[in-house]
């Protein structure tokens, strides 16, 4: 490496000694050529140092084939705290506390790590449905935030519901309540102000207990997604064929994506039922059940792009197919994992592939051993990787080890 002093000095010497502007000019020249020449060097150096750093870090992303039964009872259901009746959504917390929505069961389960028993979270625990405030009826999307809080899509009661950590009793957050005392007071999630519902009356917050399209309504809420930096909820507003937006103190949501009917076009979607919100891209991921394929929606665009499945809505079994796609996520190196459902597999797509990996079950084959899957429903990965999986058909959660 040059020694910059002794340059330094160079000059300094043939300004003191009279020499002319050519000369002065040429060594000054020659002085950019060589720190020109040593800063490639070293950018060079440094762009291959970050390389090889990130491909020791960046684990080797290979599942275990054969599935560990983590919760549940193959092929038994029931409404124990052991048990699950239709399980359906998956989230981890910033614990691995995994939860889960028990769909026949109308609740919400959590199991702590490495933990078979649940407790109850969300609904009565005991497989009774319920409109009230602290019931469900099939109960199929739910996020946990990183404060804990917990969002779940109230399917059969068609609103998405709130529960704060530790809080008693939840609040709800987008669509309809039903209530069965005349007036009630109950708190709006994310704000400190109240609302009153008063059944005689016409002031009441939104149409009572019934689907609908309008921007206060759902029709089969199912996928959730969270965006923390603003605390806006993405619902997955399946017959509705489109994304919603929702953000706390407001009972009515915005349209953010489809919305123009059921189809395969890019500027429609077909019953969705899964939402993942990307911020690196401001984007949602978007599984597209009834088109077969997984797409991504910029937000504030007008149309999706293609992400993996057919772009005119054909399903398949190849490993640039998908059929009817229940579930999408994404790892923190951007590769996507998606939940293809009636080719019974989880696929996994790297970053900008288009051809997927079967990395649990075996295309086109369902079944209840640990190296088949029977229509799974949904996937989570906890902070190791690790891939779980909802097994609809059998009643159980499944642990694929990475």
């Amino acid at each position: 490496m040059p020694n910059f002093n002794i340059i330094q000095k160079q000059n300094a010497w043939f300004d003191h000694f009279g020499a002319t502007d050519d000369h002065h000019r040429d060594v000054k020249k020659n002085k950019t050529k060589k720190c020109t020449r040593q800063h490639v060097l070293i950018s060079t150096i440094l762009a291959v140092i970050v390389v090889i750093v990130l491909l020791t870090r960046i684990p080797l992303l290979q599942w275990n084939s054969t599935g560990i039964t983590i919760i549940g009872t193959t092929g038994l259901s029931g409404n124990t705290t052991s048990q699950l009746f239709l399980p359906w959504g998956l989230a981890f917390d910033w614990s691995n506390a995994l939860y889960i929505t028990d769909q026949k069961n109308n609740r919400v389960q959590k199991f702590l790590m490495n933990m078979s028993t649940g407790s109850t979270v969300s609904g009565y625990g005991n497989g009774t449905g319920s409109s009230n405030l602290n019931g469900l009826i099939g109960p199929l999307g739910i996020i946990v935030d990183e404060n804990s809080n917990i969002y779940v899509s109230d399917n059969g009661n068609y609103r998405v519901m709130y529960w704060p950590n530790s809080a008693l009793s939840p609040s709800l957050f987008a669509g309809n309540v039903i209530l069965n005392s005349e007036i009630v007071v109950y708190f709006l999630s994310g704000s400190f102000f109240f609302l009153l519902y008063n059944s005689n009356s016409n002031n009441h917050v939104c149409e009572i207990g019934t689907a609908g399209s309008s921007m206060n309504q759902l029709n089969d809420a199912f996928g959730l997604a969270h965006d923390a930096s603003s605390s806006a909820i993405y619902v997955a507003d399946s017959v509705n064929n489109r994304i919603m937006r929702f953000f706390p103190s407001n009972s009515s949501g915005t349209l953010v994506a489809g919305g123009n009917g059921n189809g395969i076009n890019n500027t429609q979607l077909s019953t969705p039922q899964a939402v993942y919100f990307d911020s690196l891209s401001n984007s949602l991921l978007i599984a597209n059940t009834g088109a077969h394929n997984i797409v991504r929606w910029v937000l504030g665009a007008s149309n999706w792009t293609l992400v993996a499945g057919s772009i005119d809505g054909s399903n398949g079994t190849s490993s640039t197919r998908l059929y009817s796609a229940s579930d999408v996520t994404l790892d923190p190196m951007g590769n996507i994992y998606i939940v293809d459902r009636r080719n019974h597999r989880i696929q996994f797509f790297p970053v900008g592939e288009s051809n997927g990996t079967t990395i649990a079950g075996r295309t086109g084959i369902s079944g209840n051993n640990s190296t088949l899957l029977n229509f799974p429903t949904s996937l989570a990965l906890d902070n190791q990787l690790n891939l779980v999986h909802a097994r609809k058909e059998m009643g159980h959660v499944d642990l694929r080890l990475i």
